[in-house]
C-alpha cells in the first residue's frame, strides 16, 4: 500500500496545550491530519500558519523548543498541560515530520 503525504489543516483545540511553534503561550488551535493532532498553535502562530503555511514549521528548532518548553513549565508548574501531554505532542510532531521527510527526498 502506498503511504501518501498527510496535509495539515487547522481545527479547534479541545484541551489545554502549549504552542509547539513558539512554546511561549497556550495553544488555541491545532494543526492536524484527518486522523491525528500534530501541532498545537497559539493565536499568533495560527495567523502565521494562515499566511506562511508550512514555512512556520521550519522555525521549530529542537534545542530552542526544549529550552522554551522547560521555561514554560517552570513558570507554570501546576497548570495544564502536563509534561506527559507536552511529550506526547512532541512525539506526534516527530512522527508526522518523519513521514513527510520521506516525501521530501
Amino acid at each position: 500500500m502506498i503511504d501518501l503525504p498527510e496535509p495539515l489543516f487547522e481545527a479547534n483545540l479541545h484541551e489545554r496545550k502549549v504552542c509547539l511553534v513558539c512554546a511561549r503561550k497556550h495553544a488555541e488551535m491545532v494543526l492536524r491530519t484527518t486522523t491525528t493532532e500534530v501541532v498545537p498553535v497559539c493565536g499568533d502562530c495560527s495567523i502565521d500558519w494562515n499566511i506562511y503555511g508550512y514555512e512556520i514549521l521550519k522555525r521549530i528548532k529542537p534545542g530552542q523548543l526544549v529550552k522554551r518548553l522547560l521555561l514554560f513549565k517552570l513558570l507554570r508548574p501546576f497548570q495544564r498541560p502536563s509534561a506527559r501531554t507536552i511529550w506526547r505532542d512532541i512525539d506526534g510532531l516527530k512522527a508526522w515530520a518523519g513521514k513527510m521527510k520521506k516525501w521530501m527526498k
